[in-house]
C-alpha cells in the first residue's frame, strides 16, 4: 500500500475540536500547520475591516481578529514545544482553541465559508464603506462604542445590515442570492473533495482486503499442507517406532525365554566344573602322596630284607616275592588314583567349555545378534553332547604271569 493510502486510512487524531455550528461547522485540525493555515485564512479574509481608520464601529472585528492573532501565536509556540515539552504544548493548544472560540463564537465573527461572509465580501467589492457598516451589524462594537455612520453609503450599509439580520421585510437582492450560491458551491467543492478522498480510501481498503484475503488463503493452504505433511511424517514415524518396538519386544521375550532355558544348564555345568576341580585336587594329592608312601614303604622293606640276610647268602625267595607283590599292588593302586586325577582334569575342561559356550550364546541373544534355527541347533548339539569321563575301561586286577605267557603276540 502506498504512503498516501496509508495516510488516508490511518488519519492522525485531531489536536483540538471546535464546533462552530452554522458559522462554519465542526473544525477539527489534525496538525498544527492545518490549524495555523485555517486561522491565517480568517485573518486575511477580514483584514480589510481591521485596517479601516474611520470610526469605532469596527471595534468588534478588531477584538475578534485580535483573538485569532493570539490563537495563531499560541499555535506557533505549541509547534516549538511539540517535541520536548508536552505539558507546555497542551497548554498552548488549549489557549489557541479558546482564542478561536472567543473570536468566532463569542464575538460572532462570520467564518469565511458562510453565506454571510460571502455576501459581505460581494458587498465590499461594490462599496467598502457600506459593507463595513453592513458587517458591523453582525459583529457590533463593544466596550461602549456605537455605530456612527457619517455618509450615505455608511447609512445604506447599516440599514441593509439591520434589515438582513433581523429579517425585516425587504426585497431579496441579487447579491444575496449570488453569495448564497457561492457559499453552496464552496460547500459542494469541499464535499466533492471529501467524497473523493473517502472513495480513494475505500478503494484502497478493498484492494488491501483482496490482498489480505489472498495472503490468508495462501497462508492457510500452506499451513494445511505443512500440517498434512507433518502428520503423515509423524504417522510413518510412529508406525516405524511401533514396528521396531514390537520387534524389540519379541526379541526380548525370545532372549528371556532362551536365557531362562539356559540358566539351569549353565548353573549345572558350573557346579560340575567346581566339583571335578575339587576332585582333581584330591586325586592329584592322593596320587603323588601314594607314590611317595609306596616308595618309602618298598624301600624300607628292601632295606630290612637286606639287613636280615646273612653275609654270603642270598635273601629268601618268599621274602623277595612278598616285597615284589606289595610293590606291584602299590603301583596298581597308584595308577588308579592317577587315572582318576586325569579324568577329573578332563571333565573340568569339558564343563568349563560348555559353560563358556552357554554364556556366549546368551550374550549373542542379549546383543541382538541374528541367531538362526540352524545355528541354534548346532549350538545346542554341542552343548548337550555326551560327556566322556576320560577313564580307560580295561582296568581290573594286575595281570598274572600266566596272562603274560598265554597272551597272543598280536594283542
Amino acid at each position: 500500500m502506498t504512503g498516501v493510502a496509508e495516510a488516508v486510512l490511518t488519519p492522525a487524531e485531531p489536536i483540538f475540536s471546535l464546533d462552530l455550528g452554522e458559522n462554519g461547522g465542526l473544525f477539527a485540525p489534525r496538525s498544527i500547520q492545518e490549524a495555523s493555515d485555517w486561522v491565517q485564512a480568517e485573518i486575511n479574509f477580514w483584514s480589510w475591516q481591521r485596517d479601516r481608520q474611520s470610526g469605532n464601529h469596527t471595534n468588534g472585528f478588531r477584538q475578534a481578529l485580535s483573538q485569532l492573532a493570539n490563537a495563531l501565536s499560541c499555535l506557533q509556540q505549541a509547534q516549538q514545544y511539540a517535541t520536548h515539552n508536552p505539558q507546555q504544548y497542551d497548554q498552548q493548544i488549549q489557549s489557541a482553541q479558546a482564542s478561536a472560540r472567543e473570536a468566532l463564537v463569542v464575538h460572532g465573527l462570520p467564518h469565511s465559508s458562510t453565506p454571510l461572509a460571502k455576501r459581505i465580501d460581494l458587498y465590499r467589492a461594490q462599496n467598502e464603506a457600506a459593507a463595513s457598516f453592513y458587517a458591523c451589524v453582525f459583529v457590533p462594537p463593544r466596550d461602549g462604542h456605537g455605530l456612527q455612520p457619517q455618509t450615505p453609503d455608511a447609512w445604506r450599509g447599516l440599514v441593509e445590515g439591520i434589515l438582513d439580520r433581523y429579517e425585516l421585510p425587504a426585497s431579496l437582492r441579487e447579491e444575496r442570492l449570488e453569495a448564497a450560491s457561492q457559499a453552496f458551491e464552496q460547500l459542494r467543492a469541499n464535499t466533492a473533495s471529501v467524497v473523493g478522498e473517502k472513495t480513494a480510501a475505500i478503494e484502497a481498503l478493498h484492494r488491501d482486503y483482496a490482498e489480505l484475503a489472498s495472503d490468508i488463503r495462501s497462508a492457510r493452504e500452506a499451513q494445511q499442507n505443512d500440517f498434512d505433511s507433518a502428520q503423515q511424517q509423524r504417522s510413518e514415524h510412529f508406525e516405524a517406532l511401533l514396528a521396531t518396538h514390537e520387534a524389540s519386544m519379541s526379541d526380548l521375550r525370545k532372549a528371556f525365554r532362551d536365557e531362562m532355558a539356559m540358566r539351569a544348564p549353565a548353573e549345572y555345568w558350573k557346579t560340575k566344573e567346581k566339583h571335578h576341580r575339587t576332585m582333581s585336587w584330591v586325586s592329584g594329592v592322593a596320587a603323588f602322596g601314594g607314590m611317595l608312601v609306596a616308595s618309602l614303604m618298598v624301600g624300607r622293606l628292601l632295606a630290612g630284607l637286606l639287613e636280615s640276610t646273612p653275609v654270603g647268602q642270598g635273601p629268601d625267595s618268599w621274602r623277595l616275592a612278598l616285597v615284589g607283590l606289595i610293590g606291584l599292588f602299590s603301583v596298581w593302586a597308584i595308577r588308579l588314583v592317577v587315572r582318576s586325577y586325569l579324568s577329573n582334569l578332563h571333565l573340568v575342561g569339558d564343563a568349563a567349555e560348555r559353560r563358556v559356550m552357554i554364556q556366549t550364546y546368551l550374550s549373542l541373544l542379549e546383543s541382538g545378534a541374528a541367531v538362526g534355527d540352524q545355528d541354534r541347533q548346532l549350538i545346542l548339539q554341542a552343548l548337550f553332547r555326551p560327556a566322556a569321563d576320560g577313564i580307560v575301561k580295561d582296568e581290573g586286577v594286575p595281570p598274572s604271569v600266566v596272562d603274560f605267557l598265554t597272551r597272543s603276540p598280536k594283542t
